[in-house]
């Protein structure tokens, strides 16, 4: 582990995010959602190359809905919302950066260890301080549960209809 180059740390770091495949129990964004989102990206780009032309979001042949577009960018972006805010929260408790980052990325995506020192594949989480372990547990279940089931749980909304 001590051995591996910048690049190798970096890209399992990446490989953290990628879930499994639609209708899976794992975790992460799916590859589905990956797929929407290149779709998307590539459609945008063909608009700034080809102003006047018309692009269709596109998956199996199939025209993607706005619906599920963004319901995809809604959950890809809340998952870097709560990656950012437990990674941050992790970083302010004392943790150095590389830990930080990758229990928040280990958490959320529910992926088996981080990267770092303290979280690695030579390390387990019992150093972390109670507030880390408390943090990390609520990343887990943000992951573990979808973010939007955990969103609907806390709306007091849902609960009085």
């Amino acid at each position: 582990y001590d051995n591996w180059s910048s690049m190798a740390v970096v890209l399992f770091f990446i490989l953290m995010f990628i879930g499994g495949c639609s209708g899976s129990t794992s975790c992460g964004i799916k590859i589905f959602r990956f797929q929407v989102i290149f779709e998307m990206i590539r459609c945008r780009l063909q608009a700034v190359i080809y102003p006047k032309g018309v692009f269709v979001e596109r998956y199996n042949g199939a025209p993607i809905s706005d619906t599920v577009m963004s319901a995809v960018m809604g959950l890809f972006f809340l998952f870097l919302l709560s990656f950012a805010v437990i990674a941050t929260l992790l970083s302010l408790i004392g943790l150095d950066t590389l830990t930080a980052l990758s229990a928040a990325a280990s958490a959320v995506a529910n992926v088996g260890p981080g990267l770092g020192p303290i979280v690695g594949p030579v390390g387990n989480y019992a150093a972390l301080p109670d507030s880390a372990k408390w943090i990390l547990s609520f990343g887990m279940l943000l992951g573990r549960l979808e973010i939007f089931t955990v969103i609907i749980l806390f709306t007091p909304t849902y609960w009085r209809s």
